[in-house]
């Protein structure tokens, strides 16, 4: 059994839930980015760290044990905000099966072009590379990210870092954000994962029976699309719930994400050990 960091206790809100009570979702998108600062707190030794100039440009590691350990990386959906400080809990179900986790800040939307964001990833990724081992964070990849973060871990899963990817409650064609994210049709082309070549590497995708129809609809069309160009992934319509429910599932260590994120994990590897075989 791999040993661990401790985990940060969650804060009193959470016992709420314990009893049986149900949350509601602002409740427990509250609980979230308090338990995330708990764990902020708790672990302050690599937080901060720059990939690039731009202040937001900086990275939060949570190393685990075993530098080889495998390492979520967390794209948080706050409409391309770019911030980090209130999503780290979501980790929480897979440090305590050993993992490490990472979670990059980008430059903020409208105010970045969502290109220039897309161009800040893909750097936070080489430096998470090249650097990350200094650090101990040196495992196989899973790229997770729900909303906008979603859309941008399906628009990073080829760079060469990322083994597999995780999309929960995702946008995956632009059209009709043209204003809000001041895209031009060009952009919208080239930034929609749903209108581009399918990337060979395994990439699930998730959300709640309760999350709006069009979040629902992004994600089975994603799927669709992918599939038929022989990307990998399952579909994992949850019931009954909404976003912050779907998160909890991965946050969860016997949740029904946190598995399956595990689970892409462990296939991919079995799969490229054998085709080297």
């Amino acid at each position: 059994m791999i040993a661990v960091p401790p985990l940060p206790p969650r804060s009193p809100r959470s016992a709420v839930r314990a009893l049986g009570q149900p949350a509601s979702p602002a409740e427990r998108a509250a609980q979230r980015q308090a338990d995330s600062a708990a764990l902020r707190a708790a672990r302050p030794g690599k937080l901060d760290l720059a990939y690039a100039a731009a202040a937001e440009c900086r990275w939060d590691l949570y190393p685990a044990l075993a530098p080889d350990a495998p390492v979520l990386v967390l794209l948080p959906g706050d409409h391309w905000q770019g911030s980090r400080l209130g999503a780290g809990a979501v980790a929480q179900g897979l440090l305590a099966h050993g993992w490490a986790a990472a979670l990059p800040g980008h430059s903020p939307a409208p105010a970045a072009s969502l290109t220039r964001i897309v161009r800040q990833m893909h750097r936070a990724l080489d430096w998470l590379a090249d650097q990350g081992p200094r650090h101990g964070v040196a495992g196989p990849v899973l790229l997770c990210g729900w909303g906008s973060g979603a859309h941008l871990a399906a628009m990073l899963l080829e760079h060469p870092r990322v083994t597999a990817g995780l999309g929960l409650g995702g946008c995956y064609d632009l059209a009709g954000l043209e204003e809000g994210l001041a895209l031009n049709p060009l952009e919208v082309e080239v930034l929609s994962p749903q209108r581009l070549p399918v990337a060979r590497k395994p990439f699930a995708l998730a959300f709640g029976e309760a999350d709006p129809p069009e979040l629902q609809r992004q994600s089975r069309h994603f799927h669709a699309y992918r599939s038929l160009d022989g990307g990998g992934g399952p579909l994992l319509p949850l019931p009954g719930l909404e976003l912050e429910g779907v998160l909890e599932s991965l946050r969860a260590p016997d949740g029904l994400l946190c598995h399956t994120a595990r689970a892409l994990i462990e296939e991919s590897l079995a799969g490229a050990a054998a085709a080297r075989e």
